[in-house]
């Protein structure tokens, strides 16, 4: 019969075992000097080795001429242990076997000593799947388990372990896998196989694996099911992936802003059966890469494409602000996830498509799209020691901005008494670094300014007024509260510690009131003072 490549080319030793020397060298040491633990704990993402680690152990402790901490794969035990006629190695899955009997009878069968080996080792794999009553029959045995006795736990969610069975373990991390040591595992794979690969083939198969050894053996046998050579156009084809062209003129058209031709690939790419979940998800990869780029000093290190590739990705970066980048990448993952929950998949390609061509693509407010360029514009004059030019309201024709939501000013007693007891605000640098941790760009507006506390006000004051601005937008202006009290532990208001002059704020209210009127939009300028 036929045996996939992950079971055929399973290591038999740690030396075979790719990219987790950080388990390998530990328990190697450990067997040389004969310090067997009772109870291990492997975990870590799926396909990274937590199985074929525990097989190994298995075969080591019990291995009757062990070389170099390594079992020899050929004395009675280890032969008997690989074709599964010694059974005091016993493999249990806990998905299955997850109820108090099945540990109860587990433990009922630790009493006996093993009858071909030293040791009777019980592998239970995804651990964290066992009910509470059965982590509580397992705690005694696992604590003081009888001399011939091993446990070795595996799980990909290790958070779900009680603490109790965490502290009885010795535990080992398994890491993703790189994906240059998957490539050079696939290609030495393909060697034996007598199949061509190519080595952009193998990046790709390594990148969609996404450390996960056993991940990128399923995909290589589909491939080879279909051809004996493998090139990056079958490895696309056969995961049903876009190819990288699509994606880079996908993302040409939103810099362009030409979402005729954005929505035209879309219908193309659908008509050839692309799963546009996957595509979003591809989409969000090729946005990550351009954010690397703009962002990280090394990017070509870490990141895994081809050369032209990358050239392709460098050039379309140098074209978008990293705000904007960043806002494609939040919209691409939120319609991903819309997709998951049964929205229809084409459609919600072709909305965000359309989003990300709109010429408010990279705002990242929803009441003033312009805001972000003036913030930006800020970051510049901050970082040039210049004064940023004051902003020009723009008529809108086609479509006409509504009118801002106005601060409510206090009157002039209360405004007296609050700055009568106002103190300055020391913890105010700290509440920026708050919000700079989910919007370096908003962060940036607040840039120069400075609050004080009057009671149950923080009072903010700034030379310019995008800062003001930003908190005309309510989710702003609670992101703010919420960092002011994550960083106060109390709860504030927020008000402004200066207004503007009286005459001259009328004078510019009724020149908003003037442009909105002339754009055909109704406003009354008494109604809208506040």
């Amino acid at each position: 019969m036929y045996r996939v490549l992950y079971r055929k080319y399973r290591p038999r030793c740690f030396a075979d075992v790719i990219g987790q020397p950080q388990v390998t060298e530990t328990l190697k040491n450990e067997l040389r000097s004969g310090r067997i633990a009772h109870a291990y704990l492997f975990t870590g993402s799926r396909g990274t080795g937590k199985t074929t680690c525990s097989k190994i152990l298995a075969k080591a402790v019990n291995c009757l001429s062990l070389k170099d901490g390594d079992p020899c794969g050929e004395c009675e035990a280890c032969r008997g242990i690989d074709n599964g006629s010694i059974m005091d190695v016993v493999e249990i899955d806990a998905a299955s076997n997850n109820g108090v009997d099945d540990i109860r009878a587990l433990r009922d069968e630790t009493v006996f000593a093993p009858a071909d080996v030293k040791y009777r080792v019980y592998i239970i794999d995804e651990v964290h799947m066992l009910s509470i009553g059965a982590f509580n029959a397992l705690l005694k045995t696992l604590e003081e388990p009888p001399p011939h006795v091993i446990f070795i736990l595996a799980t990909t969610e290790l958070h779900k372990l009680p603490a109790t069975i965490l502290s009885r373990c010795q535990r080992f991390d398994f890491h993703r896998i790189s994906p240059d040591d998957i490539a050079e595992r696939l290609r030495l794979v393909c060697e034996k196989e007598n199949v061509h690969i190519d080595e952009n083939a193998s990046l790709l198969l390594a990148g969609i694996a996404d450390g996960a050894m056993r991940d990128a053996l399923s995909l290589l046998d589909q491939c080879m099911g279909r051809s004996d050579n493998i090139t990056e156009e079958l490895v696309r084809r056969t995961a049903g992936l876009a190819d990288k062209s699509h994606l880079i003129s996908m993302t040409d058209a939103f810099i362009e802003k030409d979402a005729a031709a954005a929505v035209s690939l879309i219908g193309e790419l659908y008509s050839q059966s692309k799963d546009m979940a996957r595509l979003c998800d591809e989409l969000v990869s090729h946005y990550r890469s351009m954010m690397l780029i703009k962002t990280m000093k090394k990017p070509r290190d870490i990141l895994v494409m081809s050369d032209d590739d990358f050239r392709k990705t460098e050039e379309q970066a140098a074209k978008l602000p990293l705000s904007e980048i960043i806002d494609g990448i939040e919209a691409l993952q939120g319609a991903y996830e819309k997709m998951q929950r049964g929205a229809n998949r084409r459609v919600e390609m072709e909305m965000t498509a359309v989003r990300l061509c709109s010429e408010n693509s990279g705002s990242r407010t929803e009441s003033d799209p312009s805001l972000i360029k003036r913030i930006e514009a800020l970051e510049s004059a901050i970082k040039q020691g210049t004064k940023p030019a004051s902003p020009v309201l723009r008529q809108q024709t086609a479509t006409p901005l509504p009118a801002p939501v106005q601060m409510k000013k206090p009157s002039a007693d209360t405004m007296e008494k609050l700055r009568k007891n106002a103190v300055p605000m020391t913890q105010w640098p700290e509440v920026i670094e708050e919000i700079r941790k989910s919007s370096k760009t908003i962060a940036a507006g607040f840039e120069g300014s400075t609050a004080y506390i009057s009671g149950k006000y923080v009072l903010v004051d700034s030379p310019n007024d995008i800062c003001f601005d930003l908190l005309k937008v309510s989710s702003q202006r609670e992101s703010m509260r919420l960092a002011i009290r994550q960083v106060t532990g109390q709860e504030y208001k927020l008000g402004r510690y200066s207004y503007p002059d009286e005459a001259k704020e009328d004078d510019a209210l009724s020149e908003l009131v003037k442009d909105l009127n002339s754009a055909g939009i109704p406003v009354d300028k008494q109604n809208n003072n506040n």
